[in-house]
């Protein structure tokens, strides 16, 4: 749907949003809980020779296969709309878990491996969040298609 794109400062796969009211295709670094940009995205097309790979749901690095899903995953973010791009990368523990179809497991460890000092309240509204985003994953049918 949008071309993918990478950060030429940081090489990092930038997230496409969309404000609802414009239609205009931004970009933007990933919400990484604990991460501070300490830069403004500088949107280029992907050069795989220096892209940064890492899980899209567990922000680790080195993701080992990738998963498309049947149906476009659109979410609202205030007044943007965020289109997930496929495929979704996946380190080798979460695509185990994506694979036998437990979405709880694949929450849980992306919860457990957030960066950052996050306190109980914290911690809940953000695995809320991710309870979203992951449960729309597994309603897309996601189709394993490696790297």
């Amino acid at each position: 749907m949008f071309e993918p794109k990478m950060c030429d400062t940081c090489c990092t796969p930038l997230d496409p949003f969309m404000p609802f009211a414009t239609g205009v295709v931004t970009y933007k670094h990933p919400a990484w809980v604990g991460k501070e940009w300490d830069h403004d995205p500088v949107p280029v097309p992907n050069d795989p020779g220096r892209l940064r790979g890492s899980c899209d749901f567990c922000s680790a690095d080195h993701p080992s296969t990738a998963f498309e899903t049947v149906k476009a995953i659109v979410m609202q973010d205030g007044p943007f709309t965020h289109v997930f791009a496929d495929p979704w990368a996946a380190c080798e523990r979460c695509a185990v878990h994506v694979r036998n179809r437990s979405p709880h497991l694949l929450i849980d460890r992306a919860v457990m491996v957030l960066p950052g000092t996050l306190n109980r309240p914290q911690r809940r509204a953000r695995r809320k969040e991710i309870k979203t985003l992951h449960m729309a994953f597994f309603q897309a049918g996601p189709e394993e298609v490696g790297l």
